[in-house]
């Protein structure tokens, strides 16, 4: 009957912490909009070793079945195009670039990074759930 009990307590527990974290994605998320340029892109912190002229499509653990296939669809297009892409699980971003921002800029970059969507590196700049026109426009005609 104890363990019952104890089981009953840490599934409702288990319940609480996923709520919370799905309504905390949300509200961060929502915060993202207004900072984003023309195209949906906001500004990110530098990534170690990402080539300026390098599409980066980042797809974590976070990332749905579908994101995933979505990714692996722009990696192909950006490709077929001549836009230079790398598919990628993670990305370490440097440390100075972190210590410049703010704290709802953190968090904007916290929300992204552990969303159910693809992340595109763009320019030092990033989206979710980006299209291959998004990608054009961010880079300009001189892609």
């Amino acid at each position: 009957m104890k363990f019952l009990r104890l089981l009953l307590i840490v599934g409702v527990a288990g319940c609480g912490v996923q709520y919370w974290h799905q309504h905390h994605f949300v509200d961060a998320s929502a915060s993202v909009m207004p900072v984003a340029d023309e195209n949906g892109f906001i500004r990110m912190p530098p990534v170690e070793d990402q080539s300026r002229d390098t599409v980066y499509i980042v797809t974590t653990r976070h990332c749905s079945r579908l994101a995933v296939r979505s990714a692996v669809q722009l990696a192909q297009d950006l490709s077929d195009a001549g836009i230079a892409v790398v598919r990628t699980h993670s990305v370490t971003f440097l440390p100075v670039g972190l210590l410049a921002m703010d704290d709802s800029e953190v968090n904007r970059v916290t929300a992204m990074m552990n969303g159910p969507s693809a992340i595109i590196f763009v320019h030092g700049k990033a989206k979710t759930a980006a299209t291959l026109e998004d990608v054009e426009a961010e880079l300009g005609p001189a892609n």
